[in-house]
């Protein structure tokens, strides 16, 4: 996501996107009544002449419904420790299976780096051009299961790293309130910096909205921990794969 779209005041900007029937595009912002309403409203419908029926929908009011919605529904006590269940397993057991999942990611990083690099020399070597499609679609994938593998990586370092605090059922309940805390902040730049670490996509339909988010994001968020500088978030050097765990 690029640093303008994720340092934006708009909650949703970069994120929310058309779930009507053969349409993704993205959602962007218009304005009514001189600017005093603000819209949601489908791209392809307004800037590529398109005939998408998603409803346009006022910003406030999709707003509150995505923070209600991730306050009752994903940090919940309950919820959240059932979706954290991992981070709390401190079994002998488990922890010979991180040891091992940690020896694997760090190879599939090293594998990911050596494709990538290959992939760079082609494009040196005038073996390729940087605009073919296939460089392009092959470096996306490379980048993107990279950013994925070494988020896990900081997420096992983190449970298997002697010295750091034990997590347990209190440890998570603090991290929802906090993450609660964040959402409902005053600051619209925080508060929306915040939600994009853990949401990857708010699909919008004339029916209902569905909220995407990975498992992975919150698991390393309670593990490594949030940014304790306000406004620090990491905004551009990760791109988290909505294809694994997406089931916020």
């Amino acid at each position: 996501m690029a640093p303008h779209v994720a340092a934006g005041t708009t909650l949703l900007t970069g994120v929310a996107r058309c779930g009507m029937p053969g349409c993704s595009s993205g959602m962007t912002i218009r304005t009514g009544k001189g600017g005093r309403y603000t819209y949601y409203v489908c791209n392809d419908r307004v800037n590529r002449g398109g005939t998408c029926a998603c409803p346009s929908i006022w910003r406030e009011k999709l707003d509150s419904l995505v923070l209600d919605a991730i306050e009752a529904r994903l940090l919940a006590r309950d919820r959240l420790r059932t979706l954290l269940a991992g981070v709390l397993d401190v079994s002998q057991n488990r922890q010979a299976e991180r040891e091992a999942d940690l020896t694997r990611s760090r190879s599939e990083r090293t594998r990911l780096n050596t494709a990538i690099s290959n992939l760079l020399i082609l494009i040196e070597e005038g073996t390729m051009s940087a605009r073919d499609p296939a460089f392009v679609e092959r470096m996306a994938t490379n980048r993107a299961a990279l950013a994925a593998v070494s988020s896990r990586i900081d997420v096992l370092e983190a449970q298997l790293a002697k010295g750091k605090r034990r997590i347990d059922e209190q440890t998570i309940d603090r991290f929802g309130d906090m993450l609660r805390k964040k959402m409902r902040s005053d600051d619209s730049s925080l508060r929306s910096s915040y939600l994009k670490m853990f949401v990857t996509n708010v699909s919008v339909s004339d029916h209902e909205v569905v909220i995407l988010g990975p498992v992975s994001s919150l698991e390393n968020g309670v593990s490594v921990g949030l940014p304790v500088k306000e406004g620090a978030v990491p905004i551009f050097d990760r791109e988290w794969c909505r294809l694994q765990d997406s089931n916020l």
